[in-house]
């Protein structure tokens, strides 16, 4: 190699950079913090390693979680004159070993046949035919929200690397909350995993595992792949599951030429079985490991690096040094206290309006928010303004089945009395979909989803003026010229409004968090301190979004009139000096505790999570926390009734 060449994969490295860069092959732990250049760091290592010789870039293979990060890094290594790196999907890479070593692992046929290699349609089929089995009932008869519900827990099993008889115990002690008994689960799981193994065919959750079962079990087809595959390099590791790392265990056979990139602040899958300790534990299962810390955060601004530092102070995931802002100064972040929802979204629009007279581009805004039916009045109130929004997962609301049941029903009435009042037909239509607004579903599966989109078309036409909602024909027009615009493509000035986990990668020189009150961030149903801590690092990896201008909003009013209290994470905002004097307005009255709360309650905490009030007396509150168990909390602040 010469020097030139050397220099070049050096070149532009600030100091943690060079030195993760520099860092001899062997178990190395980059701990990179928001905006400090991860990726360029990783492919300038694998580009020195191998313009240095000592590890040839044809024995190397990077790792990602999704098919974009692969082709960028793929991208970028062809940039820096490496391009014969493999760079892969967990599954891609499983997918590819398979198909070559099929006949190793035992299975019927020539190859992999995986069951929605078309589409989700057959893998639902042997899903619905499972659970209805389990449940003895017909398929047809079952509720589609029950489907989607056991799709979501074998996935999350599948991460977890766990058998059926595994997944009752384990789904227990992590509080997982499906729309049916955990046992069910277990069951249909049970029946599915036959049903595909009687037709020769895998799903998609599949590929690692029997990829991992294959080269345990076939020493000579391991012994090939790692002859291939010297090095490996792991991107964005606090996101890996247990069933990833055993490929990857597998992959190494005992060596330990492996580099890890991550940042526990940003670990935010937990609820999809990722295991972050795999990342934070790095060091105790390769004792001779280098660990570089990126802490120069080339992203944002230092206010809004300063607030995210804040955020994490004395959290365990955030042990390392704290993030230097390498931006510069700029505006400090704001909290905007609202007096309802309305409130809240004119606020919103006001606040976008603003930066766009300011000269910020309309596809650097984001709005932020914690659940998916939160973004239709946000939405609905920036298109109303006259600014164009996208949706960030590029998913339109009104699509939704029962939303689109909904206004097909307004739309058939108001064809044959358009000037009927609108309030009972729209009640009606609701009811038919499902929704009963006394009683939402327990748990987050499909059915309280569905609950959710419907609560939110409710309070969608509630918030619209009175002559859009006057007669059927009114209010059905104009559902359905919104439904419409779901569907069109705004082009390039569109500001996003999106959640927060489909935000992660993304930044903007903007950020607006929405809606952040206790119970949406950190959400009710965070009810273990591993869920709480989750949150918290979620509101984390909003705050990093933002390049320059942030800004939280909340309403300190919910819908019917109960008061509502702000996220506590919105301290980090501000410094505790200045954050008295800096919401406009006054705060929610707090009420002596026999006023506040009820016997049969249901409350969440901010420290212990969702419960229900067993007792109240004395100016103290009994609540039963589940599996935190009952504690007796004063009726502060900090307890808020649901």
């Amino acid at each position: 190699m010469t020097d030139a060449a050397a220099d070049r994969a050096l070149a532009g490295l600030d100091d943690e950079q060079a030195a993760a860069v520099l860092a001899p092959p062997g178990p190395v732990r980059v701990m990179a913090g928001a905006g400090t250049g991860k990726t360029r760091t990783v492919t300038h290592r694998i580009a020195y390693q191998h313009l240095t010789g000592a590890v040839p870039a044809h024995v190397v293979l990077a790792v990602t979680h999704s098919a974009k990060a692969a082709g960028e890094l793929r991208d970028r290594l062809a940039r820096l004159g490496t391009g014969n790196v493999q760079a892969r999907t967990f599954h891609a890479a499983a997918m590819r070993q398979l198909r070559y070593f099929w006949r190793a692992t035992g299975l019927p046929g020539d190859g992999p046949v995986l069951l929605d290699v078309d589409g989700r349609g057959a893998y639902y089929r042997y899903l619905r035919g499972a659970l209805a089995v389990t449940l003895r009932t017909s398929a047809g008869d079952l509720d589609a929200a029950l489907v989607t519900d056991l799709a979501t827990e074998l996935t999350w099993a599948a991460a977890r690397d766990l058998t059926a008889d595994e997944y009752t115990a384990a789904a227990e002690a992590a509080g997982r909350r499906p729309g049916m008994a955990l046992a069910t689960v277990a069951g249909a799981m049970r029946r599915y995993s036959t049903a595909k193994r009687a037709a020769g065919v895998l799903d998609f959750a599949d590929l690692l595992a029997v990829c991992a079962r294959m080269l345990e079990e076939h020493e000579e087809v391991a012994a090939e792949v790692r002859r291939q595959y010297a090095s490996f390099v792991v991107d964005e590791y606090q996101d890996t599951d247990p069933a990833q790392q055993r490929l990857l265990d597998a992959w190494l056979g005992g060596r330990d030429d492996l580099t890890v990139v991550g940042d526990a602040r940003q670990a935010v899958y937990g609820f999809k079985g990722a295991d972050t300790s795999l990342l934070t534990g790095f060091t105790a299962r390769f004792p001779r490991a280098v660990t570089v810390d990126l802490v120069r955060d080339y992203r944002s601004t230092t206010p809004v690096v300063d607030t995210a530092n804040r955020l994490m102070a004395g959290r365990p995931e955030a042990t390392g040094p704290a993030l230097v802002g390498m931006l510069g100064d700029g505006p400090a972040p704001r909290v905007v206290r609202c007096d309802d929802e309305d409130d809240e979204d004119a606020q919103v629009v006001a606040t976008v309006r603003g930066w766009l007279d300011a000269g910020v581009a309309a596809q650097e805004i984001a709005v932020l928010h914690r659940f998916n039916a939160q973004a239709v009045k946000l939405t609905a109130a920036l298109r109303d303004a006259g600014i164009p929004v996208v949706a960030g997962d590029g998913s339109a609301y009104f699509a939704r089945r029962e939303v689109a049941q909904v206004l097909a029903l307004l739309r058939r009435r108001a064809a044959q009395a358009p000037h009927d009042d609108a309030a009972g037909v729209l009640d009606e239509a609701l009811t038919r979909a499902g929704y009963d607004p006394g009683a939402p579903p327990d748990g987050t599966g499909a059915a309280r989803e569905r609950w959710d989109a419907l609560d939110a078309l409710r309070a969608l036409v509630e918030s619209l003026p009175e002559p859009l909602t006057r007669t059927l024909g009114a209010l059905s027009a104009d559902l359905d010229r919104r439904a419409a615009e779901d569907h069109v493509p705004p082009g390039r000035g569109a500001v996003t409004v999106t959640t927060i986990h489909k935000a992660k990668g993304l930044e903007w020189d903007a950020c607006l968090l929405a809606r952040a009150t206790a119970g949406s961030l950190p959400s009710v149903y965070a009810t273990t301190g591993a869920e709480l801590a989750e949150e918290r690092r979620l509101a984390y990896v909003a705050v990093t979004r933002a390049r320059r201008h942030l800004v939280a909003t909340w309403a300190a009013g919910r819908p019917g009139g109960r008061p509502a209290r702000r996220s506590p994470y919105l301290d980090a905002f501000e410094p505790s000096a200045a954050r008295r004097t800096r919401d406009v307005g006054p705060r929610p009255v707090v009420h002596p505790a026999a006023e506040r709360f009820a016997t049969g309650q249901r409350v969440t905490h901010d420290r212990h999570g969702l419960g229900k009030v067993v007792d109240v007396r004395a100016g103290k509150v009994t609540v039963d926390f589940g599996s935190a168990g009952r504690r007796t909390v004063a009726a502060d602040t900090r307890l808020v009734a649901l």
